[in-house]
Parts: structure tokens; C-alpha cells; sequence
């Protein structure tokens, strides 16, 4: 991969249809990329840092990751989630699709498959530097 690609960086994420809609995605060069939410945004399980692959297939990006699972009620009850998506980069904006199946440790599917809208803008941390307060510095 010579040139930079659209996808490399980090998005501010909205998973519509998710159990908790606001995710930050990271995209690096080689095809590798991280995912991540608030532990308790899912009431019903808390859930890893999802770390996965991507690609680019012309304009779209297709990708999945991998994230564990456990049962708030039950921590003896373990699964894994994989997430697979593909999006469509346009500047600093992103759209696309996910599908999530989730499988206990053997690999038997839990449940249907579910699916999620995602909208993705980039992050742009330079816009937010020099603006912190004093008394939040170190001294």
C-alpha cells in the first residue's frame, strides 16, 4: 500500500442499531485496525477492545474484528463477537454497514446475526490542542 489511503486514522463512530450507538474506530496502514466503545454502554455484557483487518475493494473498505464477551450476570458465560463491515470513505466522512455474530467459545453461533448503520467523521485532534485549561496540565 503506497499511498496513503482515506481510511487510515481515527473516526468518531456511530453505530445505529448497536446496544450503545458510539464507538471510536482506528485504521492503520498494513490493514490492521482497532474498535472501541464504553465497557458499560452494553448492560447486558461487557465487551473487549474489538481488534480486527481491513482492505480496500475499490472505493469500499471491507473489514471485520474480533472482540470477547461476558455475561454481566454470569461471568463463567463467554463468548466472542465478530464484526464484519464495509464502508465507503468520502474526504473526512465515512457510511457503510455492519454485521455482528456472536458465538460461544466452541464457535456455535448464539444468536441471528445483527446488523448496524455506521457513520463514521474523522477525528481531527489538532483542532482541540493548545486549548486546555491550565489547571489541567501537569506541573
Amino acid at each position: 500500500m503506497s499511498e496513503r489511503h482515506p481510511v487510515l486514522g481515527t473516526w468518531e463512530v456511530i453505530a445505529e442499531g448497536a446496544p450503545f450507538a458510539y464507538h471510536v474506530m482506528q485504521f492503520h496502514p498494513g490493514g490492521t485496525m482497532l474498535q472501541s466503545n464504553p465497557d458499560y454502554g452494553n448492560r447486558a455484557t461487557s465487551d473487549s477492545n474489538g481488534m480486527g483487518t481491513w482492505r480496500s475493494d475499490g472505493h469500499l473498505v471491507i473489514g471485520a474484528f474480533l472482540e470477547f464477551v461476558v455475561d454481566r450476570a454470569d461471568p463463567t458465560v463467554v463468548g466472542k463477537g465478530i464484526v464484519a463491515f464495509e464502508l465507503e470513505v468520502t474526504g473526512d466522512r465515512f457510511s457503510g454497514s455492519a454485521t455482528a455474530t456472536f458465538y460461544d467459545l466452541a464457535g456455535t453461533p448464539l444468536r441471528p446475526p445483527a446488523t448496524a448503520l455506521l457513520t463514521g467523521r474523522r477525528f481531527d485532534g489538532t483542532a482541540f490542542a493548545g486549548r486546555a485549561d491550565s489547571r489541567d496540565r501537569d506541573v
